[in-house]
């Protein structure tokens, strides 16, 4: 009914393995050479999946921005886009002239009571 494997003896006692370093700078020294050699793998991956990254954040800035700006373009007639031009060029002339005016005097303040 039991059938039992005789080479699997629960009652005996594995036997304790040995250190696998024989101290601390040993295991130290291991492990920061274990961790350089895995940081040089994946530093190349890391970086093309960066330049990637920021490929696909500038390009869609972009194209955002300049569908939006184009699709403005269209959307609002021509009419009204020529009086923003003359409006815009106004605005550019009289802040023109306004920073080639002479500054004024400062007013007197009043004296206090």
């Amino acid at each position: 009914m039991n059938e039992s494997d005789p080479s699997i003896d629960p009652t005996a006692q594995a036997a304790p393995q040995a250190p696998r370093y024989t101290n601390f700078s040993e295991a130290f020294d291991s492990a920061r050479h274990d961790a350089e050699s895995m940081a040089r793998e994946a530093a190349p991956k890391l970086k093309q999946a960066l330049a990637g990254a920021a490929h696909d954040l500038a390009y869609g800035a972009a194209f955002g921005a300049c569908f939006a700006a184009c699709f403005t373009k269209e959307l609002i007639p021509e009419g009204l886009r020529e009086s923003l031009r003359r409006g815009a060029n106004a605005g550019r002339e009289a802040a023109a002239k306004a920073a080639e005016a002479p500054e004024p005097p400062p007013a007197a303040m009043p004296a206090s009571v």
